[in-house]
C-alpha cells in the first residue's frame, strides 16, 4: 500500500498488526471526501485512511483517519468538518463512524508504550478540541448569528482584518473561535493567528491571539497589532508586526505634536526593535490592541 510519508507508513504498519483491525485502505483509493469551508467557500478534505474495527461487544466501527505531524488552521476547520459528519453518519442506518487525528509524537509515543489496537490507541489520539475557549464555529452554524460578540469572535488573517477594520471593507471571517472566559465582549473584537517568535514568551508562534480594533486613548506601553508599508517585518516578511509600542513626540511648528520616532519593541531580547522615522510615520497605521492569547489546553 503506498505511503507519501514516514507518518503514514507507521499508521499503517501498526494497522496491519492492530488486533481489533478488520481492513482498511489509503483514501487515495476510494476518493472519499468531506465538505469544510474557509471563510465562505467550499473545499473537500480527503482524509488518508478509512478503518474498520471490531469493538469488544463485537460491533464494527468506521474510522476516518488523518496523519498529520502539526496542527494548522485548516486541518482544524477539516478535522471539524470531518468530526461533524461522523456525528451525522451514526445517527443514520449506516452504522458507527468516529474521526481519529493522527498526531506524529502522540502516535510514536502510544506505539512504544505498546498499544495493540486502533480502539485503545484512539483515546490518545482523537484530533485534539482547540479547547473551551478555542472550539470552532464554521460560518454556517446557527450559532454565527445567534452567538455573535456575545460568546463568539470571528478569526481573520491579518490581511483580512486590515481590510475590515483598517479599510472598512465587508470581509468575511474564516470561522468563528468560542472566546469565553475573558470578559465583555463587543464588534471591535477579532481574533488573528500570530506568526514569528519576538514576543515570546507572552504570544507564541501559532498563537490565536484577540485583538480589539481601532484603540482609543494612549497606545504607550502597550502591545498593538501595526501594519506598515515600510521595510518588511524581518521576522514575517510581511507589512504586518505584532510589537510593543512606543514613540517619542516633538512639538510642531503649527502646534501640537508629532512623532519624531515610532519604536515597535520585541519581547524576546533575540530580536530587535523596528524603528519608525518621522518621514515614515504616514505609511504606519495602528491597527488594533492586544487584548488576550486564547490558548488550546
Amino acid at each position: 500500500m503506498p505511503c507519501h510519508t514516514n507518518l503514514e507508513k507507521q499508521f499503517a504498519d501498526f494497522l496491519d498488526r492492530a488486533s481489533d483491525v478488520v481492513w482498511y485502505f489509503k483514501n487515495e483509493r476510494f476518493g472519499f471526501s468531506v465538505t469544510y469551508y474557509e471563510g465562505n467557500r467550499p473545499r473537500q478534505y480527503y482524509p488518508d485512511f478509512i478503518v474498520v474495527a471490531r469493538e469488544a461487544d463485537g460491533r464494527e466501527v468506521m474510522w476516518l483517519a488523518e496523519t498529520k505531524g502539526e496542527i494548522r488552521l485548516n486541518t482544524a476547520l477539516k478535522s471539524e468538518a470531518a468530526t461533524l459528519w461522523c456525528e451525522k453518519m451514526s445517527r443514520t442506518a449506516y452504522g458507527q463512524w468516529r474521526y481519529l487525528f493522527i498526531a506524529q509524537r502522540k502516535l510514536e509515543g502510544a506505539i512504544a508504550a505498546g498499544v495493540k489496537s486502533l480502539t485503545d490507541m484512539s483515546g490518545s489520539l482523537v484530533m485534539p478540541r482547540l479547547g473551551p475557549q478555542l472550539r470552532l464555529v464554521s460560518l454556517d452554524d446557527a450559532r454565527a448569528k445567534r452567538d455573535a460578540f456575545k460568546t463568539l469572535l470571528p478569526l481573520y488573517t491579518l490581511k483580512a482584518a486590515a481590510g475590515c477594520f483598517g479599510e472598512g471593507a465587508a470581509v468575511e471571517p474564516e470561522a468563528w473561535l468560542e472566546a469565553t472566559g475573558i470578559g465583555k465582549l463587543d464588534r471591535q473584537m477579532f481574533v488573528a493567528r500570530a506568526v514569528g517568535r519576538s514576543m515570546e514568551p507572552t504570544i507564541h508562534d501559532g498563537d490565536y491571539v484577540v485583538f480589539r480594533a481601532k484603540p482609543a486613548g494612549t497606545r504607550e506601553g502597550k502591545i498593538v497589532l501595526a501594519q506598515y508599508r515600510g521595510p518588511a517585518d524581518p521576522e514575517t516578511g510581511g507589512s504586518f508586526t505584532v510589537k510593543r509600542y512606543s514613540s517619542e513626540k516633538s512639538e510642531a511648528e503649527e502646534g501640537g505634536w508629532l512623532h519624531s520616532r515610532i519604536v515597535l519593541s520585541p519581547i524576546n531580547p533575540s530580536y530587535a526593535p523596528i524603528v519608525i522615522s518621522q518621514q515614515e510615520a504616514d505609511d504606519f497605521v495602528i491597527l488594533a490592541e492586544f487584548v488576550t492569547v486564547l490558548r488550546a489546553e
